[in-house]
């Protein structure tokens, strides 16, 4: 006697269908919502890696340190847009959770130089000769000073990571200065005073409060228009 009939069998084989389509839908289904999220993240990454609107040039860098807030380096890649303003910092997923989006107005700039980067410590084990550390030696690093909102100062270092390579990474650092000087961003920056032109400055305004006492005592300016100027020229010291 057959230990199942064919009623029962065929039971035992429409349920494993039904298992088995169960399954496959609930891959299917996990697989298309893993699918949508891979595409939602991909969507949000190279949104945040794109230029914003109204940047004449987007350059990805990284933090290499120099604010409070951020004491350390850390890895990840931040967007340095340029702006006709100002500078503008902004994160991509690599560094959204620890780095706020920046403005660095052109008014509050000191200066931005170009400066040799620091050889990691990993770098210097890892050289096998002094050419090496020489060829890691490019100067692909931008130090920003500038004022803050209380007007304190402030300096962030960046290293640049468009240009893939050390040397290419360097001829981009050359790059963004000249395109600063094409569109006569330096001209924007804090204009620091020599105390030389301080000094001559003050002189100059001496020697026309001499000339003015002169022409007072001949008679050719009275009080009323001496003092005048005079109080003009002291306004300016």
């Amino acid at each position: 006697m057959a230990l199942f009939d064919n009623d029962k069998l065929n039971g035992i084989f429409e349920k494993a269908k039904e298992t088995i389509k169960d399954t496959s839908d609930k891959t299917k289904k996990a697989f298309a919502e893993s699918s949508e999220q891979m595409k939602q993240h991909n969507q949000e990454s190279k949104n945040l890696k794109a230029p914003i609107e109204g940047a004449i040039i987007r350059y990805a860098v990284t933090y290499n340190g120099g604010l409070a807030k951020y004491p350390k380096s850390k890895s990840g890649e931040i967007g340095l847009n340029i702006l006709e303003d100002c500078f503008y910092l902004k994160p991509t997923m690599t560094t959204i959770e620890w780095f706020e989006e920046m403005a660095i107005p052109y008014k509050k700039i000191r200066k931005v130089e170009i400066v040799e980067r620091t050889i990691s410590n990993t770098e210097w084990l890892l050289s096998s000769s002094r050419s090496d550390m020489k060829a890691m030696e490019q100067k692909n690093n931008i130090e920003i000073s500038y004022l803050d909102g209380e007007d304190k100062n402030q300096l962030i270092r960046l290293e640049m990571l468009t240009g893939v390579s050390i040397y290419g990474q360097a001829g981009k650092c050359v790059e963004f200065m000249d395109i600063l000087r094409q569109n006569e961003i330096p001209e924007k920056f804090i204009k620091e005073k020599s105390k030389s032109n301080d000094e001559n400055s003050q002189n100059d305004i001496l020697t026309q409060l001499e000339k003015l006492s002169e022409l007072k005592d001949k008679g050719i300016l009275s009080e009323e228009e001496f003092n005048a100027k005079k109080a003009s020229l002291l306004e300016q010291i």
